[in-house]
């Protein structure tokens, strides 16, 4: 699957770019959001149209330059921009200056990705002529018509490929949940039939050979018939013939595990294939071919009748211990809202005494009243390793609202609304469950919120400097205008860093202040400083001994980004930590 540009760009800018769309043009955040996703849809829509119709050489150009302009040139861009207004709220000026800032920052984050994945002209190509699978049927017919696609592969059927989209998903969605529902229905099925077979074997081998020549005669009538009607399907004859043949094998090798019925059908499909398979043959050899099965036929009759005087061969406990072998996992999923409630609740188990455990532990922590569909397959795990501990962690869950709870086998994976939450409901399951479960949350593309998950897992009792220092460097401590206020979301990262600071002894830390190059440069400096000391001020607060951290500012003299744009001055703007003597800016 080819990556989403469209996705991409959103993860790596949608936040900033809404942050500056509203400061600088006085959209809403409502506004602003959706007024970003119609562009980003725009920028990457214009870009698949260039590829197609100027090569990639062009696109290259317009990502080296960062130029918006020729994302709009040579098209008509009149009505999308009318749009854009209407959903920005303000005036078509003020929204194509949005726009232009979009795409610029776009442009940048495709440059980016194009030299740190080394994707070449070839590698460009071949990206953009991915993205219109993820473009299809999710925006309204304006942005289509101005990022040029129409033009590109029709407008009929792409209008076509946009309905297709949705029903396709709802009929994928549909077929999944019946093919587990008869998946889970079969495996019982065929459990049952096995042991009716097994209790009726001794029954049915008094009567199986009379079974089998009755209907080897059946066959032979058959065949007499199929002979004068068979025709030039050669490649079919002989693919249906010799699978029957295969099939009824089969049957005979397992035959004192089957009923006498099951003999009967297997020699009725073999009839039955060879009906509809075969017609006029064009020489002797097709001729003989149901000849042929029908003596294979009355070969394995014989065999069957043969095998049923000997002794049972233990096929059953052999099966059960391939099957045990290969057991799918269990699992449970259970999603809470704001408020802690059960929203949905699935799971598969492999026997009706798992299921009563989860069954029980949901209804203890969401009430009685509470329903959860989970199913029994007989190809799934019996047993999960945290069961003691399950009661008292969907307390905590419940506890932790907006929270999706994905059990699999002996591994747990936990999403909440916040880096922070995840982290402590981690550490309250690990406690619950036990070194017998492993937890498992999802890394956070918010640098911020990368920065508090790393901390969550460093073991206290094994802390290295390096890890606390690599964490620290993670976060972006986003200083107001001309402040060297500490947000308060960094400060909880702070917090965390400082108890496991706590346990290295003799950490001494280097803090860094930087800023854009904004200003005066003696200004930038001393702002740096400022930064920095309330960094080491906060860390000391906390239990840090003072005497172990200096703290400088060196203005905007090591810049890591561009200042020419506002996104290199933010990335400017930063508080950097090291060990002291280490090489660190």
């Amino acid at each position: 699957m080819t990556l989403s540009l469209l996705q991409h760009l959103r993860e790596t800018q949608g936040a900033a770019l809404v942050g500056e769309v509203t400061e600088r043009y006085g959209l809403s955040v409502e506004k602003a959001t959706v007024f970003i996703n119609a562009a980003l849809a725009l920028v990457v829509g214009r870009l698949v149209h260039i590829n197609q119709t100027q090569g990639t050489s062009t696109v290259l150009e317009i990502l080296d330059k960062h130029d918006t302009s020729e994302l709009w040139k040579n098209t008509n861009f009149s009505d999308a921009l009318k749009e854009l207004s209407a959903l920005g709220g303000t005036d078509e000026n003020t929204n194509l200056q949005a726009l232009n800032l979009i795409g610029e920052r776009s442009l940048s984050e495709i440059h980016n990705l194009e030299q740190i994945a080394s994707l070449g002209k070839d590698g460009i190509n071949e990206l953009l002529e991915g993205q219109p699978e993820h473009l299809q049927g999710h925006f309204p017919d304006w942005i289509y018509a101005a990022a040029g696609l129409p033009a590109l592969i029709g407008l009929g059927v792409f209008n076509a490929v946009k309905e297709s989209v949705a029903s396709l998903g709802s009929i994928l969605k549909q077929a999944g949940e019946a093919i587990a529902e008869t998946a889970s229905d079969v495996a019982h099925v065929a459990s049952d039939m096995t042991t009716t077979a097994l209790d009726s074997a001794t029954e049915a081998a008094s009567t199986i050979a009379d079974k089998t020549v009755d209907a080897a005669g059946a066959v032979a009538d058959t065949a007499s018939e199929i002979a004068n009607k068979t025709s030039a399907a050669t490649v079919a004859a002989v693919t249906a013939t010799s699978a029957a043949a295969s099939s009824a094998v089969h049957a005979a090798s397992d035959a004192l595990h089957k009923t006498a019925h099951t003999a009967s059908d297997t020699v009725s499909r073999v009839n039955h294939a060879a009906i509809h398979v075969v017609k006029e043959p064009t020489s002797f050899l097709l001729r003989a071919l149901p000849w042929l099965g029908l003596a294979v036929l009355v070969l394995l009759g014989l065999l069957f009748w043969k095998g049923c005087q000997g002794e049972t061969v233990p096929v059953v406990a052999s099966t059960a211990n391939t099957m045990a072998t290969i057991a799918s996992p269990e699992t449970l999923t259970i999603n809470t809202g704001a408020n802690g409630e059960l929203l949905n609740c699935t799971g598969i188990v492999g026997h009706a005494d798992l299921l009563a455990n989860f069954t029980d532990a949901i209804k203890a922590q969401f009430g009685p009243a509470a329903k959860c569909d989970i199913k029994v397959n007989a190809h799934v795990a019996t047993s999960f390793g945290g069961l003691a501990g399950l009661n008292e962690s969907l307390g905590a869950i419940k506890s932790s609202p907006n929270t999706n709870f994905a059990l699999s086998g002996d591994t747990v994976t936990i999403n909440t609304a916040t880096a922070s939450e995840n982290s402590k409901l981690a550490e309250r399951l690990k406690t619950l469950f036990g070194t017998g479960v492993t937890i498992i949350t999802p890394i956070p593309s918010d640098p911020t919120d990368a920065a508090a998950y790393e901390l969550a897992n460093i073991n206290p009792n094994t802390v290295k400097a390096e890890d606390v220092i690599h964490a620290l460097n993670l976060q972006v401590i986003n200083f107001a205008v001309g402040s060297n206020e500490i947000p308060d979301v960094n400060k909880l990262i702070l917090d965390k860093a400082a108890t496991l600071i706590k346990a290295i002894p003799q950490l001494n830390i280097a803090i860094t202040g930087h800023t854009d190059s904004s200003g005066n440069e003696k200004s930038n400096v001393a702002l740096s400083t400022a930064r920095a000391k309330s960094v080491a001020t906060y860390l000391a607060n906390q239990g840090v001994p003072a005497t172990s951290i200096t703290a400088k500012g060196l203005g905007s003299s090591k810049p890591i980004a561009d200042n020419a744009t506002e996104e290199g001055k933010l990335k400017n703007r930063r508080i950097t930590f090291a060990i002291e003597g280490a090489t660190g800016s």
